[in-house]
């Protein structure tokens, strides 16, 4: 091959290259293309930012909050993202069924007098806040057909389209309400704040760990607390209600019986009241912002629980890896570990096997209390002697402290950052002095000699040779 035919094939693989990587990729699929069919319009449905739709006698508007929607108007509320979402993307890539009319006049399609009109707005550029809208009216359906006509307000020509989207905009406020009574996750609640009549529970998490502040400041039960953030998000409407101000006292929400406000980490609060029960016996009347609704009496339940349902039966709680000091003294005997520069653990400067320690820390974890004491029993283990020590040190934290006292009857702990006192199992504690030795007690891995190698053996003569 001569010369000037290679550099002209090269020439062409180049321009076939070039073609590809900035035409060819940025064209649509052949499904995309099948997606999307035909359109009267392409809009991206993430840039809408904004939906108002008229009927003669009402009028819903819808506003994007962040990553999700309210409704505006008639009463503003939390719209469910998926119902608005969908009538965006309906909106802003408007799809044209295939039948075209150019001489169809607008008043034999009932686009004299529209039944709706739907005015979107959007975006035209991610970061900027100049709007662009279109506003879309709607008129008959087209009988034995599943096309609606539509016009372009302000112009003659008639648009064709999907029925399914002429009757999303006609739908009433209510079916764009969200069902979520909180919504959101259970993971990214960080405080519950329940306020029943006179009394006042407040459960918020810190480092990991759930913590009540009201009506006392103690360890939480990360179970029950975790239980009660699900069953508060996993809330959903059964049925809204229409009711006035004057109707709020019937349904037990002036005053309620609770208020429950519940914060995420980003300290988004969402506040909702819960009332009476209604005839039904399953269900109780809710109310978030003006809206009443019912939900599942079952959240009751969990909402009239006493304080102490929510307290940790667990002594203590701590992270393993911010671990950085055990100590134990039982009567004579003292124990102590530390972590060392390297992550690994020492006693007495000298390392020790993880496991053992892992151990330790289980057991540790493992002390519950039987009954809380009350004050006056708490006081009174301040002037006795305690019969164990221990200490948990953890980085960035307070140590954990805890004072165990035996005696007559059964045993008792005091812990530090925590209020009161504990009642204890006669075994509760017996078994750490054993887990702290163990743990303490260094273990050196024996290492067997190596075998000498054994002398090769002198050749002897074979039997017979001569010599």
């Amino acid at each position: 091959m001569s010369a000037r035919k290679l550099l002209l094939l090269t020439a062409v693989v180049f321009l076939l290259f070039a073609f590809i990587l900035f035409f060819e990729r940025k064209m649509p699929t052949t499904s995309e293309r099948q997606s999307k069919g035909n359109l009267h319009w392409d809009i991206p449905p993430d840039r809408v930012v904004s939906i108002r739709l008229e009927r003669p006698d009402s009028v819903v508007e819808l506003a994007k909050d962040g990553e999700n929607w309210r409704i505006v108007q008639p009463s503003p509320y939390p719209a469910d993202s998926f119902a608005a979402s969908d009538l965006a993307r309906d909106l802003a890539q408007l799809r044209n069924p295939g039948e075209e009319a150019p001489d169809a006049k607008p008043e034999e399609y009932g686009l004299a007098k529209p039944a709706a009109k739907a005015t979107f707005a959007w975006t035209d550029d991610p970061a900027s806040k100049q709007k662009s809208s279109r506003t879309v009216e709607f008129g008959i359906d087209l009988p034995g057909t599943d096309i609606a006509a539509a016009r372009i307000a302000g112009t003659s020509r008639v648009l064709f389209v999907p029925s399914s989207v002429a009757a999303a905009v006609k739908k009433p406020a209510t079916d764009f309400q969200s069902k979520d009574v909180f919504g959101g996750s259970s993971i990214d609640v960080s405080r519950i704040d329940l306020e029943r009549g006179r009394g006042h529970l407040v459960l918020a998490q810190r480092a990991g760990s759930w913590w009540m502040e009201q009506p006392l400041k103690d360890l939480a039960d990360g179970e029950a607390a975790s239980r009660l953030s699900g069953d508060l998000t996993g809330l959903r409407v059964i049925e809204f209600v229409a009711a006035d101000k004057a109707a709020l006292a019937t349904y037990g929400l002036s005053p309620p019986l609770y208020r429950v406000m519940v914060a995420d980490a980003k300290g988004k609060t969402t506040a909702v009241e819960f009332g009476a029960t209604r005839s039904d016996g399953n269900t109780v009347y809710g109310r978030r912002e003006s809206q009443v609704f019912t939900v599942s009496s079952s959240i009751v339940e969990e909402l009239s629980k006493e304080a102490v349902a929510f307290r940790d039966t667990h002594l203590i709680r701590f992270d393993r890896a911010t671990v950085s000091g055990l100590e134990g003294t039982f009567g004579a005997d003292h124990f102590s570990l530390a972590r060392g520069k390297d992550g690994g653990w020492l006693v007495g400067g000298k390392p020790q096997l993880a496991g053992a320690v892992d151990e330790l820390m289980t057991a540790l974890l493992e002390i519950k209390t039987r009954a809380f004491l009350d004050d006056a029993e708490a006081q009174g283990l301040a002037g006795r002697t305690s019969s164990a020590t221990i200490r948990i040190t953890a980085s960035g934290d307070e140590p954990w402290v805890v004072q165990a006292y035996g005696g007559p009857g059964e045993p008792a702990a005091t812990v530090s950052r925590r209020p009161g006192g504990f009642r204890l199992a006669a075994d509760a504690i017996s078994g750490l002095p054993d887990a702290f030795r163990k743990a303490t007690t260094i273990v050196v891995p024996t290492v067997a000699a190596p075998t000498p190698a054994a002398k090769p053996a002198r050749p002897t003569a074979a039997a017979g040779a001569k010599k």
